[in-house]
């Protein structure tokens, strides 16, 4: 009888749902006949690839406008602010650019490893970024506002450089170019909510099933 009762005791000591950290599931499952898991990681790849080369034109674009000097001549009206606004046009573009490169690393370590705290960290990172991108959009389209300001203020004194409408139209391009590309962003915050979500099912049923 007492054996009976240690026995007893022991297996409620052992019970999982007395001990929930101990049974807690380690954020990595399987994904082995599971079709539905593979179309999601499949998809998830693909945006790790788009997510690449998007972040490659953000580093293109901002060096492009570091590099480039569309008003060369700085007796020129307003040159000044039309540098100044180039570059910091595109010293954020190559941050954003910088910043996506480091996401993508972070995005293929975890879809591959299907861990929660990074497929969590990799979602809050694109958003971050994602809003970064939408700023920076707008912020080159307000900037091309500004040169043709410029443009509409020099026409009443002095004949319009070219360069300016140049500069005008680049950072008005890119500018939505970049708000653009960060839109699409919004489809990898879903697809890593959906995995996410996905994992944590697999998760609960795995422990169910152990206990």
């Amino acid at each position: 009888m007492l054996y009976h009762n240690h026995d007893h005791s022991l297996h409620q000591q052992q019970h999982p749902t007395d001990y929930p950290y101990s049974y807690q599931y380690t954020p990595k499952t399987s994904v082995q006949q599971r079709p539905l898991h593979w179309c999601i990681i499949l998809i998830s790849l693909l945006f790790v690839f788009l997510l690449v080369i998007e972040s490659v034109a953000f580093i293109v674009l901002g060096a492009w406008h570091l590099t480039s000097r569309h008003v060369e001549t700085v007796n020129l009206p307003f040159f000044d602010e039309v540098y100044h606004r180039e570059l910091v046009f595109g010293i954020v573009l190559v941050l954003i650019g910088s910043a996506g490169i480091f996401m993508s690393i972070l995005g293929l370590v975890a879809f591959f490893t299907l861990r929660l705290l990074l497929l969590r960290a990799f979602a809050v990172c694109l958003l971050v970024v994602m809003t970064g991108g939408i700023v920076s959009g707008v912020v080159g389209m307000v900037f091309s506002s500004h040169v043709n300001g410029y443009i509409e203020e020099m026409r009443n004194s002095t004949v319009v450089d070219g360069s300016y409408m140049e500069a005008k139209f680049m950072l008005g391009m890119n500018g939505g170019l970049s708000l653009f590309m960060s839109l699409t962003w919004i489809i990898g915050i879903v697809i890593v909510q959906c995995l996410t979500k996905d994992v944590n099912i697999y998760a609960s049923d795995h422990i169910y099933r152990r206990s």
